[in-house]
């Protein structure tokens, strides 16, 4: 099979009408016309790869900006989760101490308040954005 128009590079999604490419195609290279017609696809050409190369920049920035707010909420998660952990084992222990008293009559709502104040934190928040 022949190739196709290798004006175009294999692109056969290229811009613009039929009757303008042929009218283009035979314009006199040394032309005024023609020079001005490449002059603006020379441009056109240009911005659209500058947006697009701006485009990639800004998404890899983004990318790496995400990556390293993700770091930081890992280290924030283990961080507090060896604390939970810790304050879970302060209060059963504490809790063993006192004997097998049963723990129905004691308050533990202070429990769920810090934990919904830290859902609530303004820094928290900001990170969740």
């Amino acid at each position: 099979m022949a190739p196709r128009n290798q004006g175009n590079h294999g692109d056969s999604n290229h811009s613009g009408s039929s009757s303008r490419n042929k009218r283009v195609a035979h314009l006199d290279k040394d032309s005024e016309e023609y020079r001005k017609h490449r002059e603006r696809n020379n441009q056109a050409v240009k911005r659209s790869r500058n947006k697009s190369k701006q485009r990639a920049q800004e998404t890899q920035a983004k990318v790496a900006q995400l990556r390293a707010e993700n770091e930081s909420l890992n280290a924030k998660i283990k961080i507090l989760n060896k604390e939970l952990s810790f304050l879970k084992d302060l209060f059963l222990a504490h809790a063993g101490a006192t004997g097998s008293r049963n723990l129905e009559g004691i308050d533990l709502s202070f429990l769920n308040e810090d934990a919904h104040a830290m859902e609530e934190s303004p820094h928290v928040k900001a990170e969740q954005m």
